[in-house]
């Protein structure tokens, strides 16, 4: 395991600038990726459980380790209440990263409901699972939203987002999109919700009031995208509409260009 001095220098901005400017930004990386893992497999402690990453090329396992070491607290704070036997809900559980620790955390006795759109993001989630034996995992391949009907989004080569109006349309895909509530509606109430959205996280949470304003849903953790927010929606307005499910909010911290939030009750 590379020491997190180094890890944490291989996230930093300027250091990609000059590597695209010297045009070694494929070999850097392929170098990191070796030192980083052992087989192409990356170990990762947390919370008292261990688990391991795996991706199909070194672009995708340099994402999961750039979201293990720059969201390291984020991870912690979303899981740190899961106990024995939880439900816990990762809604656009991308790569699995929540996904897989929460798995571990809550056992074979709990339950992980991961929500994935993206068909790419959706291989890598799976491969995880396989390589970190967790049968306890159920996966969603939709979007939540606020109502029951196709979504449009705009799928990248990391995963996807809201259609706006500057997407070509090569990267537009409709899929089918769901309210949260009856997404869930045979499933236990989650004790954690994490919702990564890329701006539609309204919407998401919308659709989730009534599994959020259930007083088994303890925690809920949010990744907000202020500039990615449709209009008339704003922070203000998301965490007015997460204390009104009856969550105090513990903390909020800076991820530019986004905001991380965290509430209980």
């Amino acid at each position: 395991m590379l020491p997190a001095a180094i890890r944490k220098l291989s996230s930093n901005p300027a250091v990609h600038r000059v590597a695209r400017r010297l045009h070694l930004t494929q070999l850097v990386r392929g170098l990191y990726c070796r030192l980083l893992t052992t087989d192409g497999v990356l170990p990762v402690s947390c919370l008292g459980v261990k688990a391991v990453f795996k991706s199909y090329n070194s672009k995708q396992m340099v994402f999961i380790d750039y979201i293990l070491t720059t969201e390291r607290h984020f991870i912690e704070a979303t899981l740190s209440g899961l106990r024995s036997g939880d439900t816990f809900l990762d809604v656009g559980c991308h790569y699995g990263i929540f996904s897989i620790l929460a798995s571990k955390i809550v056992g074979p006795k709990g339950r992980v409901i991961a929500v994935e759109p993206h068909p790419g993001a959706l291989e890598v989630l799976q491969q995880n699972i396989r390589a970190n034996s967790c049968e306890n995992v159920e996966i969603l391949n939709l979007a939540l939203s606020d109502t029951t009907s196709p979504l449009s989004l705009a799928f990248n080569e990391n995963g996807a987002g809201i259609q706006r109006a500057s997407d070509p349309a090569s990267a537009l895909h409709t899929v089918q999109g769901m309210a949260g509530d009856e997404a869930l509606r045979n499933a236990p109430i989650p004790a954690s919700v994490k919702i990564d959205v890329e701006g539609h996280e309204f919407e998401v949470l919308n659709g989730l009031k009534k599994t959020l304003s259930n007083p088994s849903c303890r925690r809920l953790c949010l990744e907000v995208h202020p500039t990615l927010l449709p209009a008339g929606i704003n922070r203000d307005g998301i965490v007015e509409f997460i204390r009104g499910c009856g969550f105090d909010i513990l903390s909020e911290s800076a991820r530019p260009p986004a905001l991380h939030v965290v509430a209980a009750r």
